[in-house]
């Protein structure tokens, strides 16, 4: 485990996985919302970032302010948005595991996992972070509804809001969604691209429009059985990127064991040929 301090002074957890035998490459994990970085595995035996370590990767796993074991704050108590995230936390983050790996940021591929990748680009699209190696987007998407969306899209995401506004914090664990509540402030941000159908910061920053700007390869891929992102939602990032190879659809129709979701990409051993396509990427 390392640790990094932001600019603001909040301690984020980084775990890591040394690789075995020589280093190949070095990623950087970032998570989903609601959750944090422990399914990525770095601190178990098999999985996903052992996987990579055994095969010459050395793998970190970042856990975002409030997540996991990166508290305080806590999203009970504290606020943050999405910004944060961008601005604060992923920097960071690059700094400490360059500093730790003794690597220059273009040696660096990030892996960002939905909430993960949406940050790496918008850090990447804004100069919020240096150049890197090589980005791969694990169902990245933004839901960009607008007033004429679909309407299930738009009543989850107005559902979302109003379970953050009696507590301050959206009750994930409560609900049980997942492991990690989500402050108010960062629900409302969200939500909020959701009905204009645009994705900006809270300064009016376009992301969606600083994609253009992305000059690293990418790779994006989702599960076929995604509900909460499909194939044509992770398109909407990867289409703009200049540098991004055609996205790869995990499931039984493309060879692989089954129609992967959100969080089996990572979980489930039996990705692990898309795990070594991942290392593929990291490493050519």
């Amino acid at each position: 485990m390392i640790g990094a301090v932001t600019a603001d002074g909040v301690r984020l957890h980084l775990g890591r996985v040394q690789a075995q035998g020589a280093r190949r490459g070095v990623v950087l994990c970032t998570h989903a919302m609601m959750a944090h970085g422990r399914y990525f595995g770095a601190s178990r035996r098999p999985g996903f970032a052992a996987f990579l370590a055994e095969r010459g990767i050395e793998v970190f796993v970042l856990d975002w302010r409030g997540h996991g074991l990166s508290r305080p704050p806590d999203p009970r108590r504290d606020q943050w948005c999405f910004d944060d995230y961008v601005e604060l936390d992923l920097p960071a983050a690059i700094a400490a595991v360059c500093r730790t790996a003794r690597i220059d940021p273009r040696e660096l591929t990030i892996l960002g996992h939905s909430l993960g990748g949406l940050a790496t680009c918008a850090a990447l699209g804004t100069g919020r972070i240096p150049p890197v190696r090589a980005i791969a987007l694990a169902a990245t998407n933004v839901w960009l509804n607008g007033p004429r969306g679909p309407r299930a899209r738009r009543a989850l995401m107005s559902l979302y809001d109003l379970s953050s506004r009696p507590f301050g914090f959206a009750p994930i664990r409560l609900a049980r969604m997942g492991t990690d509540d989500e402050p108010r402030d960062y629900v409302a941000q969200l939500t909020t691209w959701a009905r204009t159908g645009r994705w900006t910061s809270r300064t009016g920053v376009d992301y969606l429009a600083s994609l253009d700007r992305i000059d690293v390869p990418a790779w994006a891929f989702v599960g076929a059985g995604d509900r909460f992102c499909r194939a044509d939602d992770a398109e909407q990032i990867r289409s703009r990127l200049a540098h991004a190879r055609p996205l790869r659809v995990v499931g039984e129709a493309h060879g692989d064991a089954f129609d992967a979701d959100h969080f089996r990409l990572f979980t489930d051993g039996q990705m692990a040929p898309l795990w070594t396509e991942l290392i593929s990427f990291a490493t050519s």
